[in-house]
């Protein structure tokens, strides 16, 4: 192996060999497909295939892959250096801030011989816009646009050993990262210093920045789903939601819990038991072989028969691996909902989060990050499934 390509020098996350096997899985269906070469925009997908990582995505970037040999980088020549220190690929395009990148991808589509190639793209690739596509189509008039939605994701679904390890690390870091919030939770604190917090306890297990930064919102807003901290600050009698998400290599775990300060209403308690009554029952049809709606039929028939199905108004979980923001999940992948007949599969990761909520009423969860394993689960996270009530 050239010493520009081994594991050791460059900072890769995984073998070499893991690499080329996940190129060849994508290949594979690149063939099934009848597509010549696959343009890779999601940076988490050209992650996965190549190593590179960097916070730079928000300019065109591509991975491009053809059906035989090896992929090509194609990215700003300013990332040339972070290139050479996180990809095993040495072949690289790069593209100075002087040439619009359209010009430049016409350019390596015509030098590379796939001008009048069938073109896999991911028409639901956040970094690909219409007036991208559209610009491509006109200039390369010979070319055969076919869609490679989803390829690369399909193949994520399923973690490798190694990559396992990196998830129950972010599960860790996770679980830490909640305890740390919720140990600082009292009377006059803010929303922003339980934020605070809840980093610290990230960092402190190694995490890097999540996909999406900690939910936690106190008082009324609690009751708000997907609400980010204001600096508000929480008084005696006020829920608080925690939604805590760490990152261990770019592979996502989180885990959820409500917090109160002083005595907590019974219905707190008796929502919060559901939600718990909730995740045990899905647990136990989380096992390779059964189709994943399966796991939200079982925790949605705890919720309805408490009464709160109404309040229960989103799929019972998804997948989760490598991620970056704005989003921490795999949901565009694969979820735990009804009319998802895929079968469970030993490898995939999910977090499963059963909640019901209703405005400046309540909002209670738990959560957990569960990895599908060859005889049933292995829950990843490890806070207590309570309410917690603190004292004033």
């Amino acid at each position: 192996m050239p010493a520009e390509i081994s594991k050791e020098n460059m900072g890769l996350h995984f073998t070499v060999d893991e690499y080329r096997r996940r190129v060849k899985g994508v290949q594979a269906e690149m063939a099934k497909r009848g597509i010549d070469v696959l343009m890779v925009n999601h940076l988490e997908n050209i992650y996965y295939l190549s190593g590179f990582r960097t916070v730079g995505y928000y300019s065109f970037m591509a991975l491009f892959v053809p059906v035989e040999g090896e992929p090509v980088h194609f990215t700003r020549l300013i990332e040339k250096t972070t290139l050479q220190g996180t990809s095993w690929i040495p072949d690289r395009e790069l593209y100075p801030d002087t040439e619009n990148y359209n010009d430049a991808t016409i350019r390596v589509i015509n030098e590379r011989g796939w001008a009048k190639a069938r073109i896999g793209i991911d028409k639901s690739a956040w970094y690909l816009t219409i007036d991208d596509y559209e610009k491509m189509q006109a200039r390369l008039p010979q070319a055969k646009f076919v869609d490679g939605s989803m390829i690369v994701e399909n193949l994520r679904l399923i973690k490798s050993p190694a990559e396992q390890e990196f998830s129950r690390q972010a599960g860790n870091a996770a679980s830490e990262g909640m305890r740390s919030a919720i140990d600082a939770l009292r009377n006059g604190i803010t929303e922003d210093d339980l934020m605070a917090a809840a980093y610290q306890g990230l960092f402190k297990m190694h995490s890097e920045y999540p996909g999406l930064p900690p939910l936690i919102n106190a008082g009324v807003r609690h009751t708000m789903a997907h609400a980010m901290a204001e600096g508000y600050p929480v008084k005696t009698g006020d829920a608080v939601y925690f939604e805590v998400g760490a990152s261990i290599k770019r592979y996502h775990a989180a885990t959820l819990r409500i917090g109160y300060v002083g005595a907590a209403p019974k219905l707190f308690q008796d929502l919060t038991d559901l939600c718990r009554r909730s995740i045990e029952a899905g647990l136990k049809e989380m096992k390779p072989g059964n189709p994943a709606e399966l796991v939200d039929q079982a925790a949605r028939k705890v919720i309805e028969d408490g009464g709160y199905g109404d309040k229960f108004r989103h799929k019972a979980g998804y997948s989760i691996g490598i991620a970056l923001p704005p989003d921490w999940s795999e949901a565009r992948t694969m979820m735990l909902r009804g009319g998802e007949k895929r079968p469970l599969q030993p490898g995939m990761v999910f977090h499963f989060l059963p909640a019901v909520f209703e405005y400046a009423q309540y909002g209670v969860g738990l959560s957990e990050t569960v990895l599908v394993t060859e005889t049933g689960y292995e829950i990843l996270t490890n806070v207590e499934q309570k309410l917690f009530e603190v004292k004033p």
